[in-house]
């Protein structure tokens, strides 16, 4: 049976809430990350610092690799006749949150009674907590705000694309030239802005720095 995937639109979400960085870093809990959030390999080896930069093309293969446990989790329970961004939505949702936490969740228990009922907003924002502080609410308002938008056929982009607007996304919240290239300029801006915010000012635009980005207008 052919398992629904998450859209070239939902991975261009994922990344602007999770980074796409192409060598090994610590994540906010000191554990060595590479690409998009991932954490190990498909082969079950853990990332190492000293491991090799990887390519936006295997970056993005290594995320969809590790992405369809979670796709898998949310076509298992989830009604058929939901749209691409809100299947690309709850995708998101659950790779933050957990397998046992979509299956548990209000979100998809209204999601099943009624795809377009506007309670389902409030089921994402359930989910703001972390550390108990809610320092997740402004990620589950625009994973609701995605839910909710009208459905259209994603747009396929090449990998490099696909990192390209992540830099020029980066580039537009700190409102410096948009090249598409992650140069010295941008990474001094983006320095700059962790330094500000009291974050580890390590040029890396990870889940940390993004939720900065995240709030600042374009």
């Amino acid at each position: 049976m052919e398992i629904r995937e998450v859209s070239t639109t939902g991975i261009q979400f994922l990344i602007k809430e999770e980074g796409l960085v192409k060598r090994p870093y610590l994540d906010s809990v000191g554990i060595p990350t590479i690409g998009i959030g991932c954490t190990y390999y498909e082969d079950g080896r853990k990332v190492k610092m000293t491991d090799p930069a990887i390519t936006t093309e295997r970056a993005i293969s290594l995320f969809k690799n590790m992405l369809r446990t979670y796709e898998r989790a949310v076509y298992s329970v989830t009604r058929d006749d939901i749209n691409h961004n809100q299947f690309d939505a709850m995708a998101s949702l659950t790779y933050n949150i957990g397998v046992n936490g979509y299956k548990g969740s209000t979100v998809v228990k209204l999601v099943n009674q009624d795809p377009n009922d506007l309670r389902i907003k409030a089921a994402f924002e359930m989910w703001k907590n972390a550390g108990g502080k809610p320092i997740l609410l402004g990620r589950r308002k625009r994973e609701a705000a995605l839910y909710f938008t009208p459905d259209a056929k994603p747009k396929i982009d090449n990998v490099e694309d696909i990192y390209k607007n992540q830099v020029k996304y980066v580039q537009a919240k700190l409102k410096i030239p948009v090249d598409g290239i992650f140069g010295p300029q941008t990474r001094a801006a983006v320095i700059a802005s962790q330094k500000a915010y009291g974050l580890v000012p390590d040029g890396i635009v990870g889940p940390k720095t993004l939720q900065v980005l995240n709030k600042l207008s374009a």
